[in-house]
């Protein structure tokens, strides 16, 4: 895969075309033929999986960049979770549906543990922010294994590599939480349970079970719908107390099993199960419409000027598409090819319907049905192009990566056709390095 500048001139300048060439060459090889094969993401009882593309590497000087421009931005939404308590113009913008809205009130955690931000490189060198996901760990793990994977192949051949970031550590999914959970609650645990729906995707379950069983933890699995509260308050499973977890529970999951969560919702609001994100900073830093706020200069207050300074030009205009007045609405649904409307709390691509892509007719309905829910709209980004292979047609791409507590564990580009890159549709994962 080759940088496609010669083809368009809409390539993006920070990934190091030397090095995709190089890479190509050693992929060439029967070993690396076999490693590009050998990992994969998705969980096949879910849907075939996939195997990831090729290492990709950015160019030198930009890691110390995007480490900043990270750092900020987890302080900048770990300042939105905080205030959207007490501040009434954040809960305006900011909705919730119930049950989730009184779910958030009644907690009172702050801290965004886990964050993946999803970023549309410009051909201005820069990028621009898509969206913020307060999960979303299985990607940056699988990632991270096979970055470690090809480095030993790609430094035989004589190809330079930056230092390892954190996720490169194959007990890194288990470490982080580890070390996170003792932090919080002052006690490091000896079991761990993995919450999930059972007919969810089991990709993250999966490097959780691994991480924590290669560092000694064992390992409980259960729905979330098994957990029960005991008569001292702690959440217990099969008659077994447990103090610690990894919940793997989609928004729309949340929302849809809340009824039947309530020894799980209570557990964690009440600090007596410890689970990444907790539940206020899960639902509010998981939801799309935090770029309204982000975007918006009427809550420059809310943030530290540098970050602000350093953040706000990466986020393209955006807001919460009930509140806008009616000149603004008639110009959305005049200029479809400009905007780009998302639904707060869908994931996998599901609830994103993009302007350039879409009818007349079925964008108008569409921003109907957006205004009438409180949907995020979003100046519309194009995305930049890599070309798949000498005679290969190009492909969008993106730039994902994933901080614990605002520092970088890792990082992904996804490629395709869609503009919606997400690999639960047609999205392709490459490792990269920093």
């Amino acid at each position: 895969m080759t940088d496609d500048n010669d083809a368009d001139g809409e390539g993006w300048s920070g990934l190091d075309e030397t090095f995709t060439r190089q890479v190509a060459a050693v992929a060439g090889t029967t070993e690396g033929r076999a490693l590009a094969d050998a990992h994969t993401v998705g969980d096949p009882a879910v849907r075939k999986a996939r195997p990831l593309g090729l290492p990709l590497r950015l160019r030198p000087g930009l890691r110390e960049e995007l480490e900043a421009f990270v750092a900020a931005y987890h302080r900048m939404i770990e300042a939105v979770v905080a205030a959207w308590e007490h501040d009434p113009r954040l809960r305006r913008v900011l909705t919730l549906p119930e049950p989730l809205r009184a779910q958030a009130a009644a907690a009172h955690d702050t801290r965004v543990h886990l964050l993946r931000l999803d970023l549309l490189p410009q051909p201005d060198g820069r990028w621009g922010v898509l969206e913020t996901n307060a999960n979303g760990p299985g990607g940056l793990a699988v990632v991270g294994r096979a970055r470690a994977a090809w480095r030993p192949l790609l430094t035989r051949h004589g190809i330079d590599l930056p230092r390892p970031l954190p996720a490169d550590d194959a007990t890194w999914t288990g470490r982080w939480l580890l070390d996170l959970a003792e932090r919080h609650t002052g006690r490091r645990p000896v079991s761990v349970a993995l919450l999930y729906p059972h007919r969810a995707d089991r990709n993250a379950v999966r490097s959780y079970q691994d991480g924590l069983g290669a560092l000694g933890v064992r390992v409980l699995h259960a729905d979330p719908r098994e957990l029960r509260t005991a008569a001292d308050g702690a959440a217990t499973l099969d008659g077994e107390p447990v103090r610690h977890a990894y919940a793997k529970i989609g928004m729309r999951d949340l929302q849809l099993l809340a009824g039947d969560l309530g020894p799980y919702l209570r557990a964690v609001r009440e600090r007596a199960l410890f689970v990444q994100n907790g539940l206020r900073a899960r639902v509010i830093g998981d939801n799309k419409l935090c770029l309204a706020v982000l975007s918006d200069p009427r809550f420059a207050d809310l943030f530290d000027p540098d970050d602000h300074r350093r953040v706000q030009p990466a986020v393209p205009w955006s807001r919460n598409l009930a509140l806008c007045d009616g000149p603004t609405v008639r110009r959305i649904t005049r200029e479809r090819e400009r905007y780009v409307l998302k639904s707060p709390l869908d994931a996998n691509g599901r609830g994103v319907v993009v302007g350039p892509e879409t009818g007349d007719t079925a964008w108008a309905e569409a921003v109907g049905l957006a205004a009438a829910g409180g949907w995020l709209v979003q100046e519309y980004l194009s995305g930049p192009r890599l070309r798949g292979g000498p005679d290969g047609p190009p492909v969008q791409h993106d730039l994902a990566v994933g901080a614990v507590n605002g520092r970088l564990a890792s990082a992904f580009v996804r490629t395709g056709h869609e503009a919606r890159l997400n690999v639960a549709r047609s999205g392709r994962l490459h490792p990269l390095y920093l």
